[in-house]
């Protein structure tokens, strides 16, 4: 039995049964909102910079 096996299994006592699959909570909390933050991350970091 792999760590992985063992850890799924014991996760999967662990948790009752029946219910829905769980969100983790804090997924997307850093989401701006915009898609082009990767092609002007230098501007943005020099704006940051310069305060």
């Amino acid at each position: 039995m792999t760590i992985s096996d063992w850890t799924r299994e014991a996760i999967e006592a662990y948790l009752p049964e029946g219910n829905e699959p769980r969100r983790f909570g804090a997924a997307a909390a850093g989401r701006s909102g915009r898609s082009d933050i990767s092609e002007r991350i230098e501007e943005i970091l020099r704006g940051e910079w310069d305060r």
